[in-house]
């Protein structure tokens, strides 16, 4: 519990912002600042938490001046060309890694908050939607991801406006920061359109049978093109995908949630798509479901790929309480959606990794907190 405080009391202060907001909405702007400042103090002077820092801490240690950098194989840091560059410029700057974790979550802030902004009227909610809904891993585990994703967001717009050649820049540009952004690309054509909600429902229920039977469907399939890779290319993905398999139970409280979700956007499927007369975020948010199940023997690749349609379920849970027709309906719909942030957040954020530092208040230095880190990953 110690361990998964800081990230609960994190989403509290934007559920208590959230109802002050809603009932005292002349002091909005100021919640906004709040909400924005909180945020990037929370997550800008963050220590090493969670996984990556382990991996980027060192890269970004090895960058070598921005001169230097031309003169050198950019492949050997693993990067996308457009992070390598924004990384040495800002160590060309100044040589600290804090500095340059401070000033991406500053970026990403305010590339959220303009996307929260027109598509959400209280802030705070769309914050502490996004801190429940793989937010936290995103701020902290998905640096050049984190990036991608939310220049995607400011690109979703363009979609609406069938403004092609404004969001392909975009979604290029996020694409320099992390590959995966090249997956929004042909979103463009068919995320905006009306699904046959019968197609949709036959596809969900199959990644429900693949789930809950464990049917191997991604790894069969992944087989039969390794056949054809060389052998150490093969067992090199041979032992990926042993590590990575799910373990975990099949009914737990995040399945029944999707269960739940999946349930309500198929009933309230053409009422969400009048609310914001369009299908984007409900399709975005079927896709992620889909998608979930349907990797879900990894669990690595279930979570990563998914994660990259998170967008959906931020805006869609929202959309949800305006569809109940009762006011009592309303409230219990929104009290459930507290009550499963906290048990969600205190979920993923309860391992010895998750332990929260802030630098403002005293941090571990890194090779202080590795030692932590290996002997948290021993257990």
């Amino acid at each position: 519990m110690s361990n998964a405080l800081p990230y609960i009391l994190l989403v509290l202060f934007y559920i208590i912002l959230t109802v002050i907001s809603y009932y005292k909405s002349r002091s909005r702007f100021i919640i906004e600042i709040i909400s924005i400042v909180v945020f990037i103090l929370f997550f800008g002077f963050r220590g090493f938490i969670f996984y990556d820092w382990s991996s980027y801490y060192p890269a970004f240690e090895s960058l070598p001046d921005i001169f230097t950098l031309f003169t050198q194989d950019w492949m050997k840091w693993g990067w996308e060309p457009g992070f390598i560059l924004f990384a040495s410029i800002i160590k060309e700057l100044t040589n600290s890694y804090q500095f340059f974790i401070l000033l991406c979550t500053v970026i990403n802030t305010l590339l959220l908050t303009r996307f929260f902004k027109l598509y959400i009227a209280i802030l705070p909610l769309g914050f502490m939607m996004y801190l429940t809904m793989n937010g936290i891993q995103i701020s902290t585990d998905l640096l050049r991801n984190s990036i991608a994703i939310c220049i995607f967001l400011n690109a979703i717009p363009y979609i609406q406006q069938r403004k092609l050649i404004p969001y392909m820049s975009l979604c290029l540009l996020a694409a320099t920061f992390h590959s995966s952004a090249l997956a929004y690309i042909p979103l463009y054509f068919f995320l905006d359109k009306k699904l046959n909600i019968w197609i949709a429902l036959t596809l969900f229920i199959g990644a429900n049978i693949i789930y809950l039977f464990h049917i191997p469907i991604l790894k069969s399939f992944i087989s039969i093109f390794v056949g054809i890779l060389m052998p150490s290319t093969k067992l090199w993905i041979d032992s990926y995908l042993n590590m990575d398999a799910t373990t975990g139970s099949t009914l737990s409280i995040g399945y029944l949630e999707r269960l739940l979700t999946a349930t309500l956007v198929f009933c309230y499927y053409n009422r969400l798509i009048e609310k914001r007369n369009s299908p984007l975020f409900v399709n975005a948010t079927l896709i992620f479901l889909i998608i979930f199940l349907l990797f879900s023997e990894f669990r690595t690749i279930s979570m990563r790929t998914s994660t990259l349609f998170s967008f959906g379920y931020w805006i869609v849970w929202i959309d949800l309480i305006d569809c109940f027709k009762f006011k009592n309906n309303k409230i219990l719909f929104a009290s459930f959606i507290c009550l499963y942030s906290i048990i969600k957040t205190y979920s993923n954020c309860s391992s010895d990794v998750a332990r929260y530092e802030n630098v403002l208040f005293g941090a571990s230095n890194f090779n202080e907190r590795l030692v932590e880190f290996r002997k948290s990953l021993s257990k």
